[in-house]
């Protein structure tokens, strides 16, 4: 009798929500520290210059993410190898956990400290995001990944939606002060905890460990599969296409995700309040369109979704850029907000579709170095052209190209081909 391998066992309806509810859980970490509040509370109190703290803040941002370059790949194959991603996705979250519960010490000054604890942080998260995207091949089938990934992507936004609501009405309760602010990085600590524990629960690691051989190493392992990535790179060669296309329009989704309250406040004059409100109705707008964009993609198919998104990134470039006013600013925000939650969620669902089961942790780890380069690049490049110019306007114009460059390399990628050769891999092994 045939064995069953990961792709035969069934998913389980509690399994799904268990995989949803991560991303649930670990958006208020990118929601309230990358966007929201820790972003703008580092450039205006801890180092209170905003030209300055841009800079150090896209240092900090790049660092992590290049550590992360680093150690995404072999991770990824080291759990694949091991049966592991579970252990890992786990122990990454907790380390985010404590090291956001920690910047509640950051105060004004303490630039070194502030960067140190969100670095860690932003590693944990990061490194988990490899990990539970690992698991989609696994739990759906190529005709539904659009769908349940956009599940994934519209969960996250409402847990994004629901922190920043309890850190409005924290700021409603008691005040807009430093100990206010810095008493939400705790809120978010303790939401991503308790919202990520159906994922710990729920989620089955379908891989079994396999035994190490004589004198080798997860490590030397996990190098040695990263080489044979690189050389069966050929089968999978519309992957590598859609990676540098997705590293392209990603500098611009990094970018903007990281300097989007921080261009508000310090550009735009808004308030706490103000920025909290207006990030809530951008929530709004990212879950329904990682919801509505995740079921037209099942139609139309991925790549001409992250095509259409692509157009709208474009459309709110030019918009923030010409016209630098409150009004066209939430206008923007909105069509950000629905082109964001479609086209991050259209691109994990091409990675999963070009992807063979056996090969997720690999895979994934090379869409995360993809992310992480991207961010690294983007964020720099907006901090040091804010530098140059002194503007962060004419830096956010510069963002527009990356997102035109994109959409150029991805009129390249072949879907149907990077599905089939998925699929002949599967059937080979």
């Amino acid at each position: 009798m045939k064995k069953k391998g990961p792709a035969d066992r069934k998913r389980s309806g509690k399994e799904l929500f268990g995989w949803v509810m991560f991303d649930f859980a670990n958006s208020s970490f990118t929601t309230v520290i990358v966007t929201v509040i820790f972003s703008a509370y580092f450039v205006s109190h801890i180092v209170g210059d905003k030209i300055s703290g841009v800079k150090y803040w896209g240092w900090g941002v790049a660092l992590s993410n290049l550590i992360v370059i680093m150690l995404a790949p072999v991770a990824g194959a080291i759990a694949d190898y091991s049966g592991a991603k579970k252990r890992f996705l786990v122990a990454t979250s907790l380390i985010c956990v404590g090291f956001t519960a920690l910047l509640f010490f950051a105060r004004e000054g303490n630039i070194l400290l502030a960067l140190t604890f969100f670095i860690i942080a932003n590693i944990g998260f990061s490194a988990g995001e490899g990990f539970i995207a690992a698991f989609l091949p696994e739990i759906a089938k190529p005709e539904e990944m659009g769908k349940i990934s956009g599940y994934g992507w519209a969960f996250g936004y409402v847990g994004g939606l629901i922190s920043l609501l309890l850190c409005l009405a924290l700021f409603k309760l008691w005040g807009q002060g430093e100990a206010q602010i810095r008493f939400t990085f705790l809120i978010t600590a303790l939401f991503f905890l308790i919202s990520a524990i159906p994922t710990f629960l729920f989620l089955r690691e379908r891989k079994e460990a396999v035994h190490l051989p004589a004198g080798k190493s997860y490590l030397n392992i996990g190098f040695g599969r990263i080489k044979d990535t690189f050389r069966e790179i050929q089968t999978f060669r519309q992957l590598p296409r859609f990676l540098f296309s997705f590293f392209l329009y990603s500098c611009g989704i990094a970018t903007i995700i990281s300097f989007s309250a921080i261009y508000a406040e310090n550009v735009l004059h808004f308030s706490k309040a103000e920025t909290l409100i207006f990030f809530i109705v951008v929530q709004v707008a990212s879950s329904a369109g990682a919801f509505c964009f995740g079921l037209v993609e099942d139609r139309i198919g991925a790549k001409k979704t992250i095509a259409i998104t692509l157009v709208i990134w474009l459309a709110v470039i030019i918009l923030v850029y010409w016209s630098p006013t409150k009004a066209v600013f939430w206008l923007a925000g909105n069509l950000a907000g629905l082109a964001i939650g479609a086209s991050q969620s259209s691109s994990r669902a091409m990675v999963a579709l070009f992807t063979p089961a056996q090969k997720s942790g690999e895979f994934f780890g090379f869409w995360g170095l993809s992310g992480k380069l991207a961010a690294t690049v983007g964020i720099y490049s907006y901090s040091m052209m804010t530098q140059l110019s002194g503007s962060m306007r004419t830096a956010i114009l510069s963002t527009g190209i990356f997102f035109l460059l994109g959409l150029i390399a991805l009129s390249f990628v072949d879907e149907e081909e990077g599905k089939k050769a998925a699929s002949r891999y599967k059937e080979l092994t």
